[in-house]
């Protein structure tokens, strides 16, 4: 599937915009495009990964996925009135809403008998996960993954959130997240890298390793251009 970004904003004439566009040849500045092909025919995946630095087009990329399919809102539909453990899924059992609260990091019992509201940031992006794997919806697009808890949560908690999703057979998840230190944890069926346009294919169960993705970007002449310090 191919995916066109145009963004286009007014083209400011202000002195200090001039100024800026005279001093880093920034003319298009108001302009912003690009395409990038993503293998999400067919049935054949379970979880996707576009990964790459802010502002480069993960969001607006996760937008266009599938027709009716918004980006999913983690921190919507709590009810302020109930602890969370009786907030998500109450159709299930209590072993599999804890279950599923526990596989993405949020082991803290007396946090599972607060009101959604009165957890910390952290603890609410990670209860929206654990209701999502219990939700399971068949397809859905999640923003800033792993974006607001620290490192070693992220990474051990990506591993077990894919361990959950993938029992969910046939349901498909595309996560957006600007840390590639999670990808050999999370080992999604493909990657796709917006800083260079390439995706990545699990071939044949062997694992995706984040080091085949380059995380910096030497800094250049072509980089820096007019920049005076």
């Amino acid at each position: 599937m191919i995916i066109n970004v145009n963004h286009n904003s007014k083209n400011f004439e202000s002195f200090r915009a001039q100024k800026v566009k005279s001093l880093f040849n920034a003319e298009n500045g108001h302009e912003w495009k690009h395409t990038a092909e993503l293998p999400i025919e067919g049935e054949d995946w379970q979880i996707g990964l576009i990964v790459g630095a802010s502002g480069s087009g993960k969001t607006s990329i996760g937008k266009q996925l599938w027709p009716d399919v918004d980006i999913h809102d983690l921190y919507s539909g709590w009810n302020g009135n109930l602890p969370i453990v009786d907030n998500i899924a109450p159709q299930m059992t209590l072993n599999e809403v804890t279950a599923s609260l526990s596989a993405v990091g949020l082991g803290d019992v007396p946090a599972w008998l607060r009101p959604f509201k009165a957890l910390s940031n952290g603890e609410q992006y990670r209860a929206g996960l654990a209701r999502l794997i219990c939700d399971a919806p068949d397809k859905v697009v999640v923003d800033e993954f792993t974006s607001v808890v620290d490192r070693q949560i992220a990474q051990i908690g990506a591993s077990a959130f894919a361990k959950s999703w993938r029992r969910n057979k046939g349901k498909q998840i595309v996560l957006l997240s600007c840390h590639y230190d999670i990808i050999e944890w999370l080992q999604p069926d493909w990657v796709y890298d917006t800083r260079t346009g390439e995706v990545k294919k699990k071939s044949n169960g062997d694992p995706i390793s984040s080091l085949i993705f380059g995380r910096q970007t030497a800094v250049t002449g072509s980089i820096l251009k007019s920049i005076i310090i």
